[in-house]
């Protein structure tokens, strides 16, 4: 049942997804074409300040869903209640919090945009309707949780998905009819609203228990652990947040146009990122129902699989957006969008690094060590801020600087910390197999997307054309390398036998 659930929830996940990746990319275009890279470089900047505001979330979600797996196990509808009221009394205390520090940066706006006010109108009221934004979602939105929780990850994809299209579709038909930037951000704001709001009400008439115990009070030593797993998961969403924001900010202080550029390029990686997470967090109820009830060798087992499919899928990505990616800007924004090749291999490169941790990360948030990596967090954020400074500022090395110094701190910190805490604490074993398995995924990756490129570099032109013959001849190398060398490992045997079960009982089931 739970391979089961997972598949379901990434299956409808990713049809909504695949959806609303063309639409995005639809409406980024209309963007360009009629506000240009200014208003391009200032969303970006907007987004990554309410990022780091966001911070203020500090993990609180992961540690209710953490501590919902086991009461959801029990049937214990008065724990599961009393936690819920718990989430939401935080998170409106969270939106507050956010409100009055977001309000704190209004006199700071224009050096924070690098003196965007100079040349864009608004600027001040813009900010405002991301904050807007950004603080009402704290209101409802702490049900998704629970829906998680309970394995219905497909309810809250689905729901994202279908505001997430008209959203983008709204906001396509304002710019071409209206090109106004402001009534662009109170489509969005309406619409993250009422999708919050749709799933409150769903929730309330799934789970009308929750009416019940809305008042309840967690028990102090409840609390206790709550606050623990808080503490610690704080470390790491500042660390993300921080790394992720603070980059976006030094790019901007090379211009805004630059940022803007750079943010098409962003725009793909955090696409195709939150298509992966999506996908990803599908599974995390399941693994974490997995967690709390089975053996650390069939728990291991697991973990491998579900390592071999991370590594397939983002070096698949990696090797066609390798080959392709610059000829895709090329066609989609003109020439004039298309950065150093160099900045494409550290894009990827962090992509591939970030992306290798999704089992990972999967595992620390189910299993609840995030008090393990307290130190990890605070570490990974100070090399990146000075390393990125040091290239930046000191070598002059533009937005190639910033991006390396994030490959030098996730290297330094994420690459070896996180596996060594989960096989010590969850499988109690030496993470000796992990590393030596990592590095030969590694140079896999590597030596493929090289050779892929070097071939494709051959393909002639820069048009729809040559861009499909590079998306097919990458992918070829990358499917051929899976099946060649990983086709006959214990993991793909696996998971191949778990997908012709998985259809034969849907053939069954069809009475086929």
């Amino acid at each position: 049942m739970r391979f089961v659930n997972s598949v379901r929830n990434s299956a409808v996940m990713l049809l909504w997804q695949l959806l609303n990746v063309v639409a995005g990319f639809v409406l980024r275009t209309v963007f360009i074409k009629q506000l240009g890279f200014d208003y391009l470089g200032l969303n970006s900047v907007m987004e990554s300040v309410l990022m780091l505001l966001s911070m203020a979330e500090l993990g609180i979600g992961t540690s209710v869903a953490f501590a919902l797996y086991g009461p959801i196990e029990r049937g214990d509808e008065a724990k599961i209640g009393t936690l819920m009221a718990f989430y939401r009394r935080v998170y409106h205390v969270i939106a507050i919090i956010t409100a009055v520090l977001g309000l704190l940066l209004v006199p700071f706006l224009n050096v924070i945009t690098n003196g965007a006010a100079d040349v864009i109108p608004n600027v001040t009221a813009i900010y405002l309707l991301f904050l807007t934004n950004t603080v009402l979602s704290y209101f409802f939105s702490y049900r998704r949780t629970l829906v998680s929780a309970y394995q219905l990850h497909y309810i809250n994809s689905t729901n994202e998905n279908i505001f997430l299209l008209i959203k983008y579709i709204l906001q396509a038909v304002v710019l071409i009819v209206s090109r106004n930037y402001l009534l662009f951000l109170v489509i969005q704001i309406c619409c993250v609203f009422l999708s919050n709001v749709f799933i409150y009400r769903k929730t309330s008439k799934m789970y009308p228990f929750l009416r019940q115990y809305r008042n309840e009070r967690l028990p102090k030593e409840d609390g206790t652990l709550m606050r623990k797993s808080v503490v610690s998961l704080m470390f790491q969403r500042l660390s993300a947040a921080l790394v992720t924001g603070t980059d976006n900010l030094m790019i901007n202080s090379v211009g805004l146009v630059v940022m803007g550029i750079y943010s098409n390029y962003s725009m793909i990686i955090s696409t195709i990122s939150r298509v992966l997470s999506q996908v990803f967090q599908s599974v995390i109820g399941s693994v974490g129902n997995l967690m709390v009830q089975d053996d650390d060798q069939y728990k291991y087992g697991v973990y491998k699989e579900m390592m071999f499919i991370n590594f397939a899928v983002y070096f698949t990505i990696c090797v066609v957006l390798g080959s392709a990616a610059e000829r895709f800007i090329h066609l989609w924004v003109g020439e004039a969008g298309v950065m150093s090749p160099w900045i494409t291999f550290v894009v990827l490169m962090n992509f591939y690094m970030t992306g290798m941790r999704q089992t990972n990360i999967l595992v620390i948030d189910s299993s609840g060590l995030f008090n393990h990596l307290r130190l990890k967090a605070v570490l990974e954020v100070f090399i990146n801020l000075a390393v990125s400074f040091l290239f930046l500022m000191v070598f002059q090395m533009g937005v190639y600087g910033v991006l390396l110094g994030t490959t030098v701190s996730i290297a330094a910190t994420c690459l070896w910390w996180e596996p060594y805490v989960i096989f010590k604490y969850a499988f109690r074993s030496s993470s000796l197999p992990y590393f030596i398995k990592y590095g030969v995924y590694f140079a896999v990756t590597l030596i493929t997307a090289v050779l892929s490129r070097l071939v494709c570099d051959q393909i002639p032109g820069d048009g729809f054309v040559a861009l499909i013959l590079s998306g097919l001849v990458s992918f070829a190398f990358a499917a051929a390398a899976v099946l060649l060398l990983f086709g006959r490992t214990r993991e793909f045997q696996s998971l191949w036998a778990r997908c012709k079960g998985l259809a034969a009982g849907f053939h069954k089931s069809k009475g086929v």
